[in-house]
């Protein structure tokens, strides 16, 4: 009775740790479906405030040179 005992034991062990390996690389590898949709919204934003600055940029360094001209 006790070696029954002692070997479901040690089989549940066995077999928790398996899975606990198995899942984790699964569950805490990869990016949740939120947590990539908000990366996807701030790499959009970022590519129009860069849509945006370019020209601002380019109006600033002319009338940068105009000024100087003056």
């Amino acid at each position: 009775m006790k070696k029954k005992y002692l070997f479901f034991i040690y089989f549940t062990f066995i077999l928790f740790i398996i899975f606990i390996f198995s899942f984790s690389s699964l569950s805490f590898a990869a990016y949740p479906k939120l947590v990539s949709k908000l990366i996807k919204g701030f790499n959009s934003i970022k590519e129009w405030l860069i849509k945006i600055a370019t020209p601002a940029a380019a109006v600033a360094v002319r009338n940068r040179c105009f000024y100087e001209k003056i």
